[in-house]
């Protein structure tokens, strides 16, 4: 009988062990990542982002402060020596958000209400708040952050109509002022996100189609997409000037220009980004990012009606005269 079969049954079962032990990880070593995360797909091709959400790290500057219609951090809006120049042209030494939290981020919806999420966020850290420039002084026009800050310094009180909050007099938010929760829909080479702040609808064309004329400017602007695997692309020009990031930040120009990134995570989470491209007060763009967490399935957003019985233009200023 040869022996040839045995040595060959020999040499298989050792080239084997070989295989296995180099694809295993070594000892205290952590086993190679998982591969990413495949969503189901909607009719039309797109990864399927369906469902409410609420919005957490793009409130303000800070990872966790809330926008002007809710709270927030120095009661001076001022009081953002953190994020640019002093008056006298030195470095701000204020306390600054970390590009990064090591804390649960904990969405809540309008006016505080809670909503309730659909599981744990992503394995952290998260990246909040404001995140480029990394030493978290933004790229202010110096004559700008000038007439920003004399602006500020009529707004509380309020001298007069032209100081009183967008969102006090129910303009529509833009992106920024809102926290959520938010209604994903995607209608067929479409992705539409419904707000129960403002109550406004927002479309995002995936069609290929080009931006609106210069001519045409709107509070939420002209939003065209794309999908790049698990990351919805947003280009979003043609705003009016009538954008606030936060009560530090009450307007942006006409010339703001951003593009969004929205990465999905894991069935419940989208990581989101930022990039706040405006040439008219500041000298290069800068970035801001957060994290969208799915509201459990039962969950609904409810009407929100700002104008309707509205008393803050009487509060401030008075029933108007011969009335």
């Amino acid at each position: 009988m040869s022996r040839q079969p045995f040595y060959a049954i020999k040499l298989v079962a050792a080239v084997t062990a070989v295989l296995v032990a180099a694809l295993a990880p070594a000892a205290g070593q952590a086993p190679a990542a998982k591969s990413q995360w495949t969503p189901a797909r909607t009719p039309d091709g797109q990864p399927d982002i369906q469902g409410a959400y609420a919005r957490a790290g793009i409130y303000g500057l800070a990872p966790q402060e809330m926008e002007s219609n809710g709270p927030h951090g120095a009661e001076n809006p001022l009081e953002d020596t953190a994020y640019s120049f002093l008056p006298s042209g030195q470095k701000p030494n204020g306390k600054r958000s970390k590009e990064s939290s090591d804390e649960d981020p904990q969405p809540q919806g309008e006016g505080g209400r809670a909503v309730p999420l659909a599981g744990p966020a992503p394995p952290g850290p998260w990246r909040l708040g404001l995140v480029d420039p990394p030493d978290k002084v933004l790229p202010w026009k110096p004559e700008e952050d000038k007439k920003r800050r004399e602006f500020l310094m009529h707004t509380n009180p309020a001298a007069s109509l032209r100081y009183v909050e967008f969102d006090a007099r129910c303009a529509l938010p833009g992106l920024f002022l809102n926290g959520g929760p938010f209604q994903f829909i995607q209608p067929e080479t479409e992705v539409v996100i419904l707000s129960e702040y403002q109550h406004y609808t927002r479309t995002i064309h995936l069609d290929g189609r080009p931006h609106l004329g210069s001519s045409i400017r709107l509070f939420m602007g002209d939003s065209i997409g794309h999908w790049e695997e698990n990351t919805l692309i947003v280009d979003t020009t043609n705003f009016n000037e009538f954008t606030s990031f936060t009560r530090e930040i009450p307007y942006l120009s006409d010339a703001l220009h951003t593009i969004e990134r929205f990465t999905i995570a894991d069935q419940n989470n989208i990581k989101y980004e930022v990039t706040i491209d405006d040439s008219k007060l500041f000298t290069k763009p800068w970035k801001t990012a957060g994290l969208f967490r799915k509201a459990k399935p039962e969950y609904e957003i409810t009407e929100y009606a700002c104008a309707e019985g509205s008393q803050t233009l009487l509060n401030m200023f008075g029933t108007p005269p011969g009335q």
